[in-house]
């Protein structure tokens, strides 16, 4: 392998056309340092493989003008012989032949080829040793011409697959090769782990970010710092600082970092943090790739500056040390010697923005890593101003609409919604109004944000199920009857007010296999951040509902395991209570690594729960009859929205007043 490569590389430097090559890539400069290493070696490679190719190629075409040799004329009439016993008759044949060809191949298996008048005869696979020597001893007595040839390939030259198969294992090497260096990030084959974007090619502005004024007000701030480092440095700023973005999925941190780039005129190399190749030090060798690229970038424009910009890095920003192998935190060692900020010889800046859904109030950062970011910024989901703007600017674009649609009552159910979510929701219902073949109305994004957060409903899994049907049933209307109760007593019983502020959209009996349920209570969120312990004491009796409305209609030892996702979240409130705040302690400490506070926090929070759910069954207990009237209600029609309830409610009261 070595000493062919040494040949071939030595036969291609010596001739003419690697001459000329080399001398128009040098003019296009396309030899020079601009061009990155790995597209260097798959250059060197694809040009001597082409070179050699090309000589292969040149070597069989002049071959072929030469002309035919003896043997392939012969052979273009060979009626072949099935059988040929090594009999004395069979040895008469060939010595009056006129002329005998043995042909041996690379196995040693002889073909003879003998002209006998006009005609040209082939007996394959003769044993080489003891048959043909006799035979030739007969030919030598009588004097018969005969000759020993190398069998050739006597069919249609196809110059690759020739030199494919003569160069099989070179080819096999070189590929392990380029697929190891690819595998373990020093050559990225099939498109690099980034993408660039240059100032021009990137659409829009900041301006096309709705809401947000707070953040896109920091980030103006941030744009006029890097543009003017030279009056910062004035107050002591001078040194290069990069950027930590957090919050949720679809909150614009993407968008948001590309249009600083736009503003500052300056390239992004927009990438993820999922940059281990399985290979150690793979990620490594993939994070200097990434800062190598930025380098370039940066000398390529006026300002000298490139932005990397990390999605998903939350791998990026763990803490450090918790694996004992040495190399598992290389990664992340390779990144923070580029967030340094140190100018190189080129005398380049490369800001990192990184983007992750946590920060240092959910996860703990690694400390040096998080050093690294100075500025630091979250992204929150919309408020409901937000999103009202949100749901009208992705409307726009939407022709067949139609008119009446109160954007301010959707952007109070749609609570707790990114903005990348209010778009998916757009989206889904001008696809349900087309399936329809209406316009897009109200109803259509109802049921679009229904589809989006929970799923898509069906009626066909509980159809025929008439008794599943019924629980199913009689456990939704629990939840919506305890919250009823609760809201109704804190308006003072009155039932307009109480309809007014209860957030419940619908309840439906259809399943939703995403979920796993068999029926569900939509209800809109709250935006609030801080809930008081009042608040959550509600949550959990409404949670408590479903089971308890089972308990009191078909008795305690019928109920079923349809309440596990309530008891799970119930679990967590009370968990969140008891353990992470204390806030029935006046002590007020974090008890997750307390243990001996926490058996005692434990018991305290079983005893809550026991009360919780004892008092939900109270409230309950004498509106059975109701819950049975609401439930066949909802049987008969499947869904049944908050209007429809309250109307059920105040014709059944109205009834017990006769």
């Amino acid at each position: 392998m070595i000493n062919w490569l040494k040949k071939l590389i030595k036969k291609i430097k010596n001739s003419d056309i690697y001459k000329k090559i080399e001398k128009k890539l040098t003019e296009l400069q396309l030899v020079q340092k601009k061009i990155p290493t790995k597209q260097k070696i798959l250059l060197v490679i694809t040009l001597l493989l082409t070179i050699d190719l090309s000589f292969y190629t040149a070597h069989l075409i002049k071959k072929e003008t030469q002309g035919e040799n003896e043997l392939q004329k012969i052979s273009k009439n060979i009626k072949e012989v099935d059988y040929f016993d090594m009999n004395k008759s069979a040895v008469a044949q060939l010595v009056t032949a006129e002329k005998v060809f043995f042909i041996v191949d690379d196995k040693l298996n002889v073909d003879i080829v003998y002209l006998d008048g006009n005609l040209t005869r082939n007996i394959h696979n003769v044993p080489i040793y003891s048959i043909t020597r006799n035979i030739e001893k007969e030919l030598i007595k009588a004097n018969v011409n005969y000759q020993w040839i190398k069998k050739e390939d006597n069919i249609a030259n196809f110059p690759i697959l020739n030199f494919v198969k003569e160069h099989a294992l070179d080819l096999l090497l070189i590929g392990f090769a380029i697929l190891i260096l690819q595998s373990s990030g020093m050559l990225l084959l099939g498109g690099d782990k980034f993408k660039v974007y240059k100032p021009k090619e990137i659409k829009g502005s900041m301006d096309d970010i709705i809401g947000y004024d707070d953040i896109k007000e920091e980030i103006h701030h941030l744009v006029d710092m890097l543009k003017n480092v030279s009056l910062y440095s004035k107050y002591g700023i001078e040194d290069i600082f990069n950027i930590m973005f957090s919050g949720e999925q679809g909150t614009g941190k993407t968008t948001m970092a590309v249009q600083i780039a736009k503003k500052l005129d300056v390239p992004i190399l927009v990438t993820t943090g999922n940059v281990e190749t399985g290979f150690v030090a793979g990620g490594a060798n993939v994070i200097k790739s990434i800062y190598a690229k930025a380098n370039e970038l940066a000398q390529e424009n006026k300002y000298n500056t490139c932005i990397v910009f990390i999605d998903e890095a939350q791998t990026l920003l763990r803490k450090r040390g918790i694996y004992h192998e040495k190399w598992a935190d290389d990664t992340q060692n390779e990144l923070l010697t580029h967030l340094e900020g140190v100018r190189s010889i080129h005398d380049v800046r490369i800001i990192t923005i990184v983007a992750s859904n946590f920060d240092e109030s959910n996860m703990e950062l690694d400390s040096a890593m998080a050093a690294r970011f100075k500025k630091k910024i979250h992204f929150r989901l919309p408020n409901e101003e937000e999103r009202e703007e949100l749901l009208k600017h992705f409307m726009k674009p939407v022709k067949n609409k139609e008119e009446n649609i109160d954007y301010t009552k959707l952007s109070k159910a749609f609570s707790q919604t990114s903005p990348r979510t209010l778009k998916t929701i757009v989206q889904e219902a001008s696809l349900l109004a087309i399936a329809k073949q209406e316009k897009v109305n109200q109803e259509h994004l109802m049921k679009a944000f229904e589809v989006v957060m929970i799923g898509q409903s069906n009626r066909k899994t509980t159809k025929n199920r008439e008794k599943e049907r019924h629980i199913i049933s009689i456990h939704e209307i629990g939840h919506f009857l305890t919250d009823f109760k609760q809201t109704l007593k804190e308006n003072n019983f009155d039932m307009d007010k109480t309809q007014k502020e209860m957030k419940v959209i619908k309840i439906s009996s259809e399943s939703i296999s995403r979920a796993n349920a068999l029926g569900y209570v939509l209800s809109e969120s709250d935006d609030l951040l801080l809930h008081s312990i009042e608040k959550l004491e509600k949550e959990i009796r409404i949670l408590y509902g479903g089971v308890a409305a089972e308990e009191l209609i078909f008795g305690k030892h019928n109920i079923t395991t349809g309440s596990a996702n309530d008891i799970e979240k119930i679990t967590h409130i009370l968990n969140h209570l008891f353990i992470e705040t204390s806030a029935y302690s006046t002590s007020k400490l974090k008890l997750d690594n307390l243990d001996s506070l926490k058996k005692i926090a434990y018991e305290k929070m079983e005893a809550k729960a026991e009360e919780l759910y004892s008092e939900t069954l109270e409230i309950l207990r004498d509106d059975q009859e109701l819950i049975k009237h609401l439930a066949n209600e909802l049987i008969e029609r499947w869904v049944l929205s908050k209007e429809e309830i309250f109307e059920e409610i105040r014709k059944f009261k109205d009834k017990l007043s006769l």
